[in-house]
């Protein structure tokens, strides 16, 4: 959109930087980590910094005379004026200071000039008859946190700086008593992980039936009732039927009763009651289907900012839209577990994706999985920095199950098997999996589904409201 003004510029900082560079290379370290080539706004600028990052790249040293060398190199050098031109950049430069202060201006005037060149965009989409209002929010998302991503980048750390850090947070487990990362319900899957980890991608996967869902929600719900903000995303249920399994949960009464409404009057009293725990936990539940990784993306960061989420748990991986039509499904799932890997690090918070496994497991005769059985792509497994698959023995009729040196009745049996764990061990954990209620617990405490006592000449009950 022309509106008859000047873009956003500062030719005269870009020249007197670049001649800061091409005197000194001590300039280029000072601002090499915030500025790049497009973010100059005339393109000989532009052309002359990147042959100062393809020389530093090649480990030239930067001056007058490798400068135009690499130019001529690139076939740029009468382009951006010759060698008079760049050795003309110098003339003026009789100190380098305040080189960080000029870099900055430079990247501001090129945030202008896209936010400009955004809103323009946006604009034209807009009138388009087949443009979707909801995929044009969320390109538009996206396109202003990558933009926010050029002054946000993160820096390099001393070494010293960064075992400081470790050495706080060994402090902090050991004087409150509470573990580094989000806690888990299942103590000893917790002695083994200490926690779900800070910028972590852990991928929980099974075969169908084992309970995915349900131990994803245990692990969403848990960390909540501590105060302890969660985002699900769930691609294949609805909200609702997540909701009235975390109820079957809390009340003890069948989720199958649950969500059929197949409840009886002292059931739907006790399941009102309970949903009074509900109130202010800081679970939030998104079952938009078939998400992309970009709109995936913009839904995390949303909910990071509103809420301070802690932790991000997504059902299922293989259930996420592609990046491109062009790419077949291998290439889809290796994007999709990269996107998810860098969301976890850019949050700083740990994302457990649910995943499948191939029908590769059935044919063992213990159908315990391994880490070549996870579905559609290799790129699962490079990218998680945890693997945990779950079995349920007793699902395909093994009565016993060989649980270290000794074997153990099936009966109720899930088995966590921590496959690759890049902060610590491998191993086996087990706990109990409870059938009516569709949820897990200790294995040395197994819940009981127990009949309701009888309420007490509630006639009215319909006409409370819990909340």
């Amino acid at each position: 959109m022309n509106i008859g003004k000047i873009q956003p510029q500062a030719t005269e900082i870009e020249a007197f930087l670049l001649g800061s560079i091409i005197k000194s290379q001590v300039s280029y370290d000072l601002v090499s980590a915030l500025l790049r080539p497009e973010h100059f706004y005339k393109e000989e600028h532009s052309l002359i910094y990147k042959a100062c990052v393809e020389l530093i790249t090649e480990n030239t040293p930067i001056d007058y005379l490798t400068v135009c060398q690499q130019l001529k190199k690139n076939n740029q050098l009468e382009f951006v004026g010759g060698g008079y031109f760049v050795v003309s950049l110098t003339n003026e430069i009789s100190t380098t200071a305040n080189i960080e202060t000029h870099a900055a201006i430079i990247v501001e005037k090129y945030l202008l000039r896209e936010t400009i060149r955004l809103g323009t965009e946006m604009i034209k989409k807009a009138y388009e008859d087949s443009t979707d209002c909801f995929d044009l929010i969320d390109w538009s998302g996206t396109e202003i946190n990558n933009m926010l991503n050029v002054i946000e980048s993160k820096q390099a750390k001393k070494l010293e700086q960064l075992s400081k850090e470790v050495l706080d947070d060994c402090f902090k487990a050991l004087t409150e008593d509470k573990p580094t990362g989000v806690p888990i319900s299942i103590h000893n899957l917790q002695k083994q992980t200490n926690g779900w980890r800070k910028g972590n991608l852990v991928i929980l996967a099974a075969r169908p039936a084992m309970g995915k869902t349900a131990v994803a929600l245990d692990y969403a719900y848990y960390p909540a009732t501590k105060g302890m903000p969660v985002g699900f995303f769930s691609l294949e249920m609805t909200g609702k039927e997540l909701a009235g399994r975390l109820m079957s949960k809390e009340s003890y009464i069948s989720s199958q009763k649950i969500n059929n409404n197949l409840v009886n009057t002292d059931e739907l009293t006790a399941l009102r009651k309970d949903c009074l725990t509900f109130k202010d936990l800081p679970l939030y539940i998104d079952d938009t289907p078939a998400l992309s990784i970009q709109r995936l993306r913009s839904k995390a960061l949303r909910m990071k900012r509103e809420f301070g989420i802690e932790m991000l748990i997504i059902d299922y991986l293989q259930l996420m839209d592609g990046i491109s039509a062009k790419d077949n499904r291998e290439q889809e799932i290796s994007k999709i577990s990269r996107g998810l890997k860098k969301l976890a690090k850019e949050l700083d918070i740990p994302i457990i994706a649910l995943s499948q496994l191939s029908r590769q497991v059935e044919m063992r005769s213990d159908k315990k999985p391994q880490l070549s059985d996870l579905r559609d792509s290799g790129a699962i497994e490079q990218d998680a920095d945890m693997v945990v698959f779950l079995l349920r023995p007793e699902y395909y009729g093994i009565e016993q199950y060989l649980y270290g040196d000794s074997p153990i009745d099936t009966k109720g049996l899930m088995v966590h098997i921590i496959a690759k764990f890049r902060g610590g061990v491998t191993g086996e954990v087990r706990n109990r999996w409870i059938g009516e209620t569709t949820s897990i617990a200790d294995w040395d405490k197994p819940m009981i589904i127990n009949d309701l006592p009888p309420i007490q000449n509630n006639t009215n009950f319909l006409d409370d409201k819990p909340f």
